[in-house]
């Protein structure tokens, strides 16, 4: 190890010289505390012994210096000094002295100090080497994550744009739609499309779980959500006989989708699918474990449909919730996630059913996409501070009064 030693007496850097050397050192001489901080600024000394007391620069404020200044490295300093009050010693250790030897100064007594120095300094390169090593992986870990982030921004943007704009319309009905996923991509998934020219239909699915899986399954689910035949669409199925499609009641497109997807790694999804025959004015859904939809009449209360159902993929031979109703014109329908009644304030509390019925009372006679976005206010007002626990999807369906029968 270079070892630097700072005295004023030759005689005492000779002999203390002459007595590391004789350990395995190297030994570096200055006469004074400013020719030793020069050294120790230029690099490769970590091992200051100075004297106490010597011209232009004192050993304690040499210290001092070394403590004050910042350097690449830990450098360990241990002052030399005749004094042995314990004031002297306070001041040396207030100004960043790492240890003592008092004058004259013993070949033994010079060794353990030396040693003792040698220990903290490797404790210290290694503390060093594994704070570079935390540095490096910690670097990495924020370039993998960056691209990570990349990955699921673009994810997000595509099933974004898998999702209905915001306002459509299809044979004489208007849709608006909502979607805050609780991250960057999400399980819930909707549409509202025209089955041909008299039948509309609409969804609103949630996979179970969250995250990039959760997403796989609803971007999955969504591209064969069409109502195309020939792309193997479990709404519709091909007549043989006369190759032409032909629509599936909501229960026989639900019990289809659950068929396939019988999953092995206990991965479900809630739904409900809807029909809507705009010449009869009926409304046919299946519901299967999802949120009840809610009828918004024109001339009565918010009220919950359906009565549960099990979600699609727990099990083969199992009944979902099928039912009709009749709407008339300015009636409205709401779908929605689990996320916003399951939506919990600071104190763990539900927004659930009853603050959603009451607002929606409340907001009954705005446009679709005002009362949209007020519910969004009213989930968001309870959460406060809150983090999203899932993701929030709104899917409100008015049927025109020109529909009316």
């Amino acid at each position: 190890m270079k070892i630097l030693l700072v005295d004023d007496d030759p005689v005492v850097r000779r002999v203390h010289s002459a007595l590391l050397k004789a350990q395995g050192h190297e030994a570096v001489e200055a006469a004074d505390g400013e020719l030793a901080w020069r050294l120790v600024e230029e690099g490769g000394i970590n091992f200051v012994v100075s004297d106490w007391m010597m011209p232009n620069l004192a050993g304690v404020d040499l210290c001092r210096r070394i403590r004050a200044s910042i350097l690449d490295r830990y450098v360990y300093v241990i002052l030399c000094t005749s004094k042995g009050a314990k004031t002297d010693l306070i001041e040396g250790m207030d100004a960043g002295a790492d240890d003592f030897l008092v004058k004259p100064t013993g070949r033994d007594e010079l060794r353990v100090k030396v040693r003792a120095g040698e220990r903290v300094l490797s404790l210290q390169q290694g503390l060093a080497d594994k704070n570079n090593e935390l540095a490096r992986i910690n670097r990495q870990l924020l370039s993998s994550y960056k691209h990570i982030e990349d990955d699921l921004k673009a994810a997000a943007w595509m099933q974004q744009r898998l999702l209905p704009t915001p306002a459509l319309e299809a044979n004489g009905l208007r849709c608006h739609s909502r979607f805050e996923p609780s991250g960057y991509v999400a399980g819930d998934i909707f549409n509202f499309f025209p089955m041909d020219e008299r039948e509309v239909g609409f969804y609103l699915l949630d996979v179970s779980g969250h995250g990039v899986p959760a997403a796989m399954l609803s971007v999955t689910l969504s591209m064969i959500l069409t109502p195309d035949a020939s792309r193997g669409s479990p709404l519709k199925s091909l007549n043989r006989a006369t190759q032409l499609s032909e629509i599936l009641s909501p229960g026989e497109a639900i019990r289809e989708l659950n068929r396939r997807f019988q999953s092995k790694d206990d991965r479900y999804f809630t739904m409900i699918y809807g029909l809507f025959d705009t010449r009869s004015s009926m409304l046919r859904v299946a519901q299967a474990g999802h949120p009840g939809p809610i009828l918004i009449g024109r001339d009565a209360q918010p009220e919950i449909l359906g009565t549960g159902g099990m979600p699609v993929g727990l099990w083969n031979e199992i009944d979902f919730d099928c039912f009709e109703v009749r709407f008339k014109a300015g009636d409205r329908l709401l779908l929605y996630s689990d996320g916003v009644t399951e939506c919990t304030n600071e104190m763990g509390e539900l927004f659930g059913e009853s603050r959603l019925l009451a607002y929606l009372s409340r907001a009954a006679s705005q446009p679709l996409d005002k009362l949209l976005e007020g519910l969004l206010k009213e989930i968001k007002n309870w959460r406060n501070t809150t983090e999203p626990g899932d993701d929030v999807s709104l899917l409100a369906i008015e049927m025109n009064g020109d529909l009316a029968p």
